[in-house]
């Protein structure tokens, strides 16, 4: 019983760390955005931090106002699509993949994963 009290105390002051953690570097990608609102760059990293911390909604946002800056950013393409597929939008997942295959048709990435997404319908 103590070694069980003992465990969840130290994961929940990790976890408590971890969203701390996780607040700061939000806060910087917040900073950078508000610093350089036309970066691209800026809303990618701040869609990532908010991918991670599963604020898929938030994520899909900074990444379009990544696109919407710089039309050929294929990494924000990227994360896009799989947020998108994650929240089970699997045609606007594809057509990101398609966009992606449209500018590298050698990405194999996006080929993968399209492939994947096809395959299940």
């Amino acid at each position: 019983m103590l070694k069980i009290l003992i465990k969840k105390v130290i994961q929940n002051d990790y976890l408590d760390k971890k969203t701390k953690e996780e607040n700061k570097l939000l806060k910087n990608c917040d900073k950078a955005v508000k610093r350089n609102p036309e970066n691209p760059i800026s809303y990618f990293n701040r869609g990532n931090q908010k991918f991670k911390s599963k604020d898929y909604q938030g994520a899909i946002k900074d990444y379009n106002v990544a696109i919407r800056l710089n039309p050929k950013y294929l990494e924000a393409y990227h994360s896009r699509a799989i947020i998108k597929e994650k929240l089970n939008y699997y045609n606007g997942a594809i057509a990101d993949y398609n966009f992606i295959l449209k500018l590298d048709s050698l990405d194999p990435l996006a080929r993968k994963n399209k492939n994947i997404i096809q395959k299940r319908f």
